[in-house]
């Protein structure tokens, strides 16, 4: 009854979208007909082209369900990417008029799209239903790129993150999945493995006294969209069996609650563990071993921790630790 209320509810956003559209278009024939001969800058777009120009592909799962199926659809209000979001949503949530013998709604049966919530720079938030966090790890991910892939062919949408009922969404090592883009989706059409990329990044250890950070270039293999931040983070409990001369800045039990990029600047923030502090190795080194890494990802130059979601002034003897931390390289050796 919840899925078929929901479904009403878009259902009628569609249909008075669909209305506005209609109304908009039957006001000023002489003004309707011009406008059908201009591109976005005025001129020469015929009533084909600009039908084409707001043509996307919507994602589908295929018949066997571990791929998808490319379906054309023309956006009715290609120039809101919010109101066009919401279409897509709908077309890919559709199982009763869109499961046929090549493909089926992605967006499964029970499943609720609670909002579509527009975000800074081109980036959007969809919140799910509670029915969301009962989906199988594989159902969930294709899923979830299937709204991705659909979702960032519409003009002004950048990325895309995810809830459930208001709270981030969660991977299966409970990990916030955090902003998906082109940079994440890295699979061809059909593909049964969703997320794969390798990358080389630059990690700081420090050396046996634990005084001074070393740093060392690792290859890091992202998968299920745990972000890279997170990553690096966690390689940094584990230097590499060849090197004899790094230590872990890092105590084994160090955790990452969650990482997020925003403004230029890292949101890190951590378990209670970091306060249990390796033995041997000075605060300052375990700090700026995660902040020289973070900020040569490129990804931002400053970092923001917080412990349990809270700002803590002090990191044992290290002063500050609740400031904008940029890298210092004035303790590599």
């Amino acid at each position: 009854m919840r899925r078929l209320k929901r479904k009403g509810y878009l259902l009628f956003f569609l249909s008075l979208l669909l209305l506005s559209t209609l109304c908009g278009c039957g006001g000023n024939t002489a003004s309707s007909a011009a406008s059908k001969e201009k591109t976005d800058s005025g001129e020469g777009l015929t009533t084909e082209a600009a039908e084409d120009k707001n043509t996307i592909n919507l994602y589908y799962l295929n018949a066997e369900e571990d791929g998808f199926k490319k379906v054309p659809y023309t956006l009715q209000n290609p120039n809101d990417s919010v109101k066009a979001s919401y279409e897509v949503l709908y077309k890919l949530s559709d199982t009763e008029g869109n499961n046929t013998s090549e493909y089926k709604a992605s967006i499964f049966d029970g499943i609720a799209v609670n909002d579509v919530s527009p975000l800074e720079n081109g980036k959007e938030n969809i919140d799910f239903g509670a029915a969301y966090g009962q989906l199988s790890h594989v159902k969930e991910v294709l899923l979830r790129t299937s709204v991705v892939k659909s979702l960032l062919q519409i003009k002004g949408v950048e990325g895309i993150t995810f809830s459930v009922n208001g709270s981030s969404l969660l991977d299966t090592d409970k990990v916030p999945v955090g902003l998906m883009n082109e940079d994440t989706l890295l699979t061809d059409d059909g593909e049964k493995s969703i997320y794969s990329e390798k990358k080389k990044v630059k990690l700081y250890y420090t050396n046996k006294t634990g005084d001074k950070l070393i740093s060392c270039f690792r290859e890091v293999e992202v998968k299920n969209n745990v972000p890279l931040e997170t990553q690096v983070l966690l390689m940094l409990k584990n230097p590499p069996a060849s090197k004899k001369n790094l230590k872990s800045p890092l105590s084994q039990d160090f955790h990452v609650n969650q990482t997020q990029i925003m403004n230029n600047t890292c949101y890190v923030d951590l378990s209670s563990d970091i306060e249990n502090a390796v033995a041997d190795v000075k605060e300052k080194i375990t700090v700026y071993a995660m902040v020289n890494t973070l900020t040569d990802l490129d990804t931002a130059y400053q970092v923001q921790f917080t412990i349990d979601g809270k700002r803590v002034s002090k990191l044992n003897e290290f002063e500050k630790f609740d400031t904008l931390l940029t890298s210092n390289f004035s303790l590599c050796k």
